[in-house]
């Protein structure tokens, strides 16, 4: 078969309501109702208590390969050696042995639903109900877009292949396999949503079946702009450590504000990182880079729009595309949440402390200048509430709350270029308490003379959707710090200098507990190989439009890992879903704009690849 009549085939079978398509969507349908979350993230304690052994989705996952065609499946039993490790799916049509081989990546991993029983934030509907909107453009459900998308993607063109070269899975032909431009691969994980942790230990012990990929194809990153394709040639990477403080009979301050007063030093006036070390290692953009991003489809506002920010909230960097995608590409940056709960790949939208006031005895002036005071510090114009809780108490109690953005969106994707309302926030209570605890002369001056004991103490809160507020049931101090990690950066180093500074700021008389949870390194790479311009032809083919060259501002583990346990095969990550898919979120939905046009790209670029790989 030639590429022409493949690219033919192509565009007559994978428009919207063609035959083939359906039944793919049907089985999307079938992956989507499954449970297959990914246990270690969960986001509410009443999710699960119980890791899942991802056998149902497996299943399903063989089950559908078996009706495409692939007649060598493996399920593998992972290592013993990493908690928690759930299996990888491997699947192969091997052609010849003359002919390149492309291995395809996706997961059937889902992030947790972020959601109690009665699923409010979904509209009432369970996210394992496929839905569509009014003219069938998108579908919503978990696990949709990320990464059910990839998987139909990787399924439908592997599809449209075999049958355009007249292959019948029930009448196995191997004479017509022949025809097929290439090897096809297909590598299904279950654990990337917490970390990939045994992928590597996985494909060690499939050396054989890895043994001759020429390239690798990554259907689990995300385009800038509905319908428009961009080639993923960067991601940043990730630290994250739970932090604790205990004070200690010397402590000047109770524990959550010597935490609160820890997290400020994490940025600059800026909201720039101030870990410095980190912040060095990052590997410029290049001239050509930065005029590659200036013709990035999208804009400032739909950056915006798409963290959900608040209109009145401004910019940590100047309101310009190319260096707003800089921020969030290619800059590393910190995210802080509560560490009373895990909160998945999130920065929240909305942070809150409620201070208390025991030597003061007039709430209503306290208030008033502490308007003033809070007002003063907010050079990113949050949305700032101050609730005065203090009633017929002797003891002046006020809720602070400050508000970012209308969602809590996703710390990678968005994380940089947006001020982190929970960070403004420890560096307004810095500004607020000095280290020996007396407070701001301008609010001390309403307190009148201090008492014995701290002058102010806080407690971290929880701040709803609606701006509902209370206090966590542990009370101890603690925090979840992240650093989202730019090209040029290595997790365990980025650890490390992040640990050092941490010790290095906290205040004297407190216990500092350090626990590692997570990390990943940034990826990536350089596209001298010509199967990157292929890939370019195949995507424009594929979406009808010119594609550019990407980043990722979110981290994917197994990208770094898969390349390094595969060496030699060249890394290609597609966009198999959109920027505004609200991945990680209430509400995620797959486009199918870019489900039809990745699916296209890999057609057309299975029909070129020879030339890549001759």
């Amino acid at each position: 078969m030639t590429p022409e009549q493949l690219d033919e085939y192509t565009r007559q079978n994978i428009q919207p309501n063609s035959p083939l398509v359906h039944e793919h969507l049907e089985a999307l349908k079938e992956m989507v109702r499954i449970d297959s979350r990914s246990f270690g993230v969960n986001e509410f304690s009443g999710d699960r208590t119980d890791p899942s052994d991802m056998k149902e989705i497996l299943d399903c996952a063989t089950a559908y390969l078996r009706r495409i065609g692939f007649d060598k499946i493996k399920i593998n039993t992972p290592p013993t050696g990493p908690e928690l490790a759930t299996p990888i799916l491997l699947a192969e049509i091997i052609v010849s042995s003359e002919k390149p081989t492309l291995l395809f990546y996706a997961h059937l991993d889902k992030q947790p639903y972020m959601d109690d029983e009665k699923f409010k934030k979904w509209g009432g509907v369970a996210p394992t109900e496929l839905r569509w909107n009014s003219d069938r453009s998108r579908a919503y459900g978990r696990g949709a877009a990320d990464d059910l998308s990839g998987v139909l993607a990787i399924g439908m063109a592997a599809d449209a292949a075999l049958r355009a070269v007249g292959y019948d899975p029930k009448n196995p032909s191997p004479e017509k396999l022949q025809a097929l431009p290439c090897n096809i691969k297909v590598l299904y994980e279950t654990e990337e949503e917490c970390g990939s942790h045994s992928l590597v230990e996985q494909i060690l012990q499939n050396r054989e079946f890895f043994s001759d990929v020429d390239g690798v194809v990554i259907t689990d990153v995300i385009n800038p702009a509905t319908g428009y394709p961009g080639l993923t040639t960067s991601l940043r990477g990730i630290v994250q450590l739970e932090v604790s403080l205990k004070s200690s009979p010397k402590a000047k301050i109770d524990a959550q504000t010597a935490l609160y007063k820890l997290l400020a030093t994490l940025i600059h006036d800026d909201h720039s990182l101030a870990v410095s070390a980190i912040v060095g290692a990052d590997i410029p953009l290049t001239k050509e880079e930065r005029e590659g991003f200036s013709h990035v489809p999208t804009s400032v506002s739909f950056l915006r729009d798409t963290a959900g920010l608040l209109s009145e909230t401004r910019l940590a960097v100047p309101a310009e595309k190319t260096v707003l995608l800089e921020a969030q590409l290619r800059k590393s940056a910190a995210n802080v949440r509560p560490g009373h709960r895990v909160a998945g790949s999130i920065i929240f939208g909305s942070a809150g402390a409620r201070l208390s006031f025991p030597s003061c005895i007039d709430p209503g002036a306290l208030q008033k200048q502490l308007w003033k005071f809070f007002g003063r510090l907010n050079p990113f114009n949050l949305t700032i509430t101050l609730r005065n809780l203090s009633g017929k108490s002797k003891t002046p109690t006020f809720d602070l709350i400050l508000k970012a953005a209308t969602k809590d969106p996703h710390s990678g994707i968005n994380g940089g270029p947006f001020p982190v309302a929970e960070l403004q926030l420890a560096r307004m209570i810095d500004q607020l308490v000095k280290d020996n605890g007396s407070i701001s002369m301008e609010v001390q001056e309403v307190c009148g003379t201090p008492s014995e004991g701290p002058v102010v103490e806080t407690r971290s809160l929880f701040v709803g959707a609606e701006g509902e507020t209370r206090l966590f049931d542990d009370p101890s101090a603690k925090a979840l710090v992240e650093i989202r990690l730019a090209p040029g950066n290595h997790e365990e180093n980025a650890a490390k200098m992040l640990t050092d500074h941490l010790r290095r700021n906290v205040l004297p008389g407190y216990e500092l507990t350090i626990e590692p949870d997570k990390g990943a390194s940034p990826w990536i790479t350089p596209i001298t190989h010509p199967v990157f311009s292929i890939a370019l032809e195949a995507l424009g083919m594929g979406y009808n439009r010119t594609a550019c060259l990407y980043g990722c501002g979110g981290s994917i583990p197994f990208v770094a890992k898969l390349t390094d346990a595969i060496p030699g095969a060249q890394p290609l990550c597609l966009g198999a879903y959109d920027s505004d898919c609200r991945m990680h979120e209430p509400g995620e939905s797959l486009s199918m704009a870019d489900l039809l046009g990745c699916t296209r790209s890999i057609l057309h670029l299975m029909a070129r690849i020879g030339k890549a790989f001759p």
